[in-house]
């Protein structure tokens, strides 16, 4: 009896090395796909926190150009009245 199930392995062996093989190549396959589907979720992320950084830069860049322009407008007001009292005087 023995003899008989160490035959029966023997001739089967090819067949579960055979269906080994093609289990480590599916699994393979799908930790692949399963990789660069997490590799995309994280490439949309990073993409929408750029460009809510860019926004984000864009409106203290404009809000940064409207204060020196403010200041500009201010200086130039002091000078005109500077210029206006000692031209009084």
């Amino acid at each position: 009896m023995l003899k008989v199930v160490e035959k029966i392995i023997q001739l089967l062996r090819p067949r579960i090395c055979q269906f080994t093989q093609s289990n480590k190549n599916i699994s393979k396959h799908l930790y692949e796909k399963a990789r660069a589907e997490e590799n995309i979720h994280f490439l949309k992320l990073q993409r929408e926190q750029l460009k809510s950084l860019r926004e984000k830069i864009l409106s203290q860049k404009n809000e940064v150009t409207t204060k020196i322009i403010k200041v500009d407008q201010q200086i130039q007001s002091l000078e005109k009245s500077k210029t206006e009292d000692n031209s009084n005087t």
